[in-house]
């Protein structure tokens, strides 16, 4: 193990320790609940609790994360095949990321019911994200294959879908796993919305009871998700553009 490695755990376990002793003094306030009882809690709530939730937040978040993304690949799209259409497209982004959503929730739950509406703040959430980085990998594709699809007769669409998105696919990678605690964020909002399950609706629950252990757990349940959703496109990335992490390690050498 390097140090670099041994300094975090180190500092993780110097933090962890720092929290059980703020949490068992109460010298923080009573909102800050110890690791071991937020442990406790998990295990006492079990899955009998988390199976009622966990798939109605994971339902709305993948259709959010979906067609979100799907929105913004294929903005940035026709950004690049029609070049007129580019200010449109970046003010709705713009839009999209400013307004908050907080704000937008309540307007959505009065359209659409529950399930629906995590979904559809799920993929304001992305949306911007991914159609910068779609942009900023289209743009950097090699003039030089472009120029080779053209010389055969090759078209817009077609240097689009052959070397276009082949470069960009690293870059909308990327944004996908910045996208994924983004989705999860926006679907937990979404669910503040009088929904009667998902995490969100369960940890309004926690909160209007004052259950402290509760609704750290659920966090802690929310933040171990999105990790893990976020490793699991990371290692899709790996897979699936193995050249553009060579290049990464070339450069940082």
């Amino acid at each position: 193990m390097s140090n670099r490695r041994y300094l975090a755990v180190a500092g993780t376990l110097i933090v962890l320790a720092a929290w059980q002793v703020a949490g068992t003094t109460g010298i923080l306030g009573p909102a800050i609940a110890p690791p071991s009882a937020i442990l406790g809690g998990l295990m006492e709530d079990g899955l009998a609790f988390y199976n009622l939730h966990l798939p109605v937040t994971l339902a709305s978040a993948a259709a959010g994360f979906f067609w979100g993304n799907l929105a913004a690949i294929g903005c940035a799209a026709l950004v690049l095949t029609v070049p007129a259409v580019e200010k449109l497209v970046l003010q709705m982004g713009i839009a999209s990321a400013c307004i908050p959503l907080i704000a937008i929730a309540p307007i959505l739950a009065a359209c659409f019911n529950g399930p629906v509406t995590s979904a559809i703040m799920a993929a304001v959430s992305v949306f911007f994200t991914t159609l910068v980085g779609t942009l900023n990998g289209l743009r950097h594709a090699d003039p030089v294959c472009a120029d080779l699809v053209r010389a055969y007769g090759g078209g817009r669409y077609l240097v689009l879908r052959k070397v276009q998105l082949l470069y960009a696919l690293p870059n909308i990678l990327t944004a996908l796993k910045i996208a994924v605690p983004a989705a999860l964020l926006g679907t937990v909002i979404g669910e503040f919305m009088g929904q009667e399950r998902g995490l969100g609706a369960a940890l309004v629950v926690a909160q209007q009871s004052s259950d402290v252990v509760r609704t750290w757990g659920i966090t802690l349940v929310c933040s171990v998700l999105a990790g893990g959703v976020f490793l699991l496109v990371a290692a899709v990335e790996r897979f699936a553009t193995p050249w553009a992490a060579g290049t990464e390690s070339e450069a940082r050498a």
